[in-house]
């Protein structure tokens, strides 16, 4: 089908729909001749209706979109009355026609031409004043288009900023914005918005159910949330931080869900890639001077002996050379029991320096050899340190593969991915954010629970880890319960990398490379305090 997207009778058309254009009778009778001549037109008129349909349904107060899909495609005949039932199927409140009557898109496209008909009496004959003014800016940093930082925003107009930061509130529907540039984009109505080009966050209140954010590649419907939509001339991309959207398409494929948590990206041909399972696309960091000094949290990093495990069976062979899996004892005796440290080699003594990023060369890098690369490796950091304001803490952080974190011998934080021994056999108090992205984590940040230091140090003891082969990266954060952090425009805090050291001047200009990346590109972030740093006690 051709793109009518640039169509300007498809667009008259669209803005009559929405209320935010009246047209002559000429134009009107031009429009209406095109209908009926343009198959194409009709059917992408058709798509528009489904879209309406979606947005009336989840006003209605359904609590679950996944509960109504068989009701939405219920009926398989055509009704004898088509244009009668498409009236009774566009007012959802008129008695006696409830939810179950709303049309599948792929009845509605299989009959365009009356759907279209309909959908033009309907709206192109309306003749009611428009009301212009619908929203106002709240914020603008930088120079934008238009210049007058009091102004409201009306029907129709072009709102574009090279660079910087805008917030902006819908008077009729509440919906809050925030953009950054570069970004373009147009203002079609109080519930809908074209977006051409840039990142916006928008939340949408109760009264806002049904706003819709359209771009070339796809429209996104709101049915009750706060989402976060990115366009560029490559596709889209959007991220769900609460509640659930309905994502139409540009083609004949039907309308889909996308609850908390989801990530996905469009391209201009049509495909789907949700978020990776692979690596992060993160770069590594160098690794710092790892000259030890009185200061400095210490480790050491392990690997198994080639031939430490014989093996009947190659299923076998895997399940006891895994490493982690030989850590688990260590773990549960307190750290204690390091009976099988016997089948580990040893690299270098490490320096800690925090868990931030890729860390596909850190054996090499750490003298771990020869060892077996198959079974992982796995970096051991413990010693006495101090916390810098008694209260209460809690971590933050995700590892692929494991990560685990131990305050006075006993763990009170697990990041690892869900096929680790750590999260399936030590079980660990864990709670998943995947609205919060963070590196590759399908299920987001994890957090820990709560737990409390005074004045004296404590012991820790932090692992971190590859479970298999070299691809490994991981993000550890911690949190202090009486502080407030600074916050990413989409509303994820900034909370610090745990540190024992704040970083040298290089390695403070990777990690701002770091956190910038994930914030562009992951939608995840993090800061760098010296007032976060736990200070390692000198008796360690």
């Amino acid at each position: 089908m051709s793109n009518y997207e640039n169509d300007p009778d498809f667009l008259d058309m669209l803005a009559a729909w929405h209320e935010n254009k009246n047209l002559s009778p000429a134009r009107k009778k031009e429009l209406l001749e095109r209908l009926e001549q343009d198959s194409g037109l009709r059917l992408g008129l058709a798509r528009e209706i489904e879209m309406a349909g979606l947005t009336r349904v989840a006003q209605t107060g359904e609590p679950r979109w996944l509960e109504l899909e068989d009701k939405l495609g219920a009926e398989k005949e055509t009704s004898p009355d088509f244009e009668f039932e498409v009236m009774k199927r566009l007012q959802p409140n008129t008695p006696g026609y409830g939810i179950s009557s709303i049309l599948t898109f792929p009845k509605l496209a299989g009959l365009g031409i009356a759907v279209a008909l309909v959908f033009a009496f309907l709206h192109l004959l309306k003749n009611e004043p428009v009301e212009e003014e619908v929203a106002k800016l709240i914020r603008l940093e930088g120079i934008a288009k238009p210049v007058d930082k009091e102004r409201v925003l009306h029907k129709g107009e072009e709102f574009a900023i090279e660079e910087g930061l805008v917030e902006m509130a819908f008077r009729e529907t509440g919906v809050h914005l925030i953009g950054t540039g570069p970004l373009n984009m147009t203002l079609l109505g109080n519930d809908r918005i074209f977006l051409n080009e840039g990142e916006i966050k928008l939340v949408v209140p109760p009264q806002g159910i049904g706003f819709v954010v359209d771009t070339l590649d796809r429209k996104f419907v709101d049915l009750g949330t706060s989402f976060v939509v990115q366009a560029s001339k490559e596709g889209s991309k959007v991220l769900v931080l609460e509640g659930e959207i309905a994502v139409g398409a540009r083609n004949d494929k039907p309308t889909q869900l996308m609850s908390k948590g989801s990530t996905a990206d469009f391209d201009r041909n049509g495909s789907v890639k949700l978020r990776a399972r692979g690596p992060s696309g993160v770069p590594e960091l160098s690794l710092p001077p790892m000259t030890l000094t009185e200061n400095s949290l210490t480790g050491k990093i392990y690997g198994i002996k080639e031939g430490a495990f014989p093996a009947t069976t190659e299923k076998e062979k895997i399940k006891k050379r895994a490493i982690v899996r030989n850590f688990v004892p260590l773990v549960r005796s307190g750290f204690s029991n390091q009976s099988r440290f016997k089948n580990f080699v040893q690299g270098r003594p490490l320096r800690f320096t925090g868990i931030a990023g890729t860390y596909d060369n850190f054996p090499m890098r750490t003298s771990l050899a020869p060892y077996s690369v198959e079974s992982g490796w796995l970096a051991w950091y413990s010693g006495q340190v101090k916390a810098p304001k008694t209260g209460r803490y809690r971590f933050w952080g995700y590892a692929d593969n494991n990560l685990l974190v131990a305050i006075n011998q006993k763990p009170v934080f697990e990041g690892s991915r869900y096929d680790s021994h750590f999260q399936n056999e030590l079980k660990v108090p864990r709670k998943n954010h995947p609205f919060l992205p963070c590196l590759n984590a399908r299920a987001g940040f994890a957090s820990g629970k709560w737990f409390e230091v005074g004045d004296e140090p404590v012991r820790i003891d932090l692992l971190f880890g590859e479970s298999s082969m070299t691809m490994t990266s991981g993000l550890l954060l911690i949190e202090y319960q009486k502080d407030s952090y600074g916050k990413t425009y989409w509303g994820q805090p900034q909370w610090p990398l745990f540190l024992t050291e704040f970083p040298q001047e290089k390695q403070l200009a990777e990690l701002d490379e770091l956190r910038i990346h994930m914030e562009e590109k992951i939608k995840g972030s993090f800061s760098v305090s010296q007032d976060s740093i736990w200070q390692v006690a000198s008796d360690s």
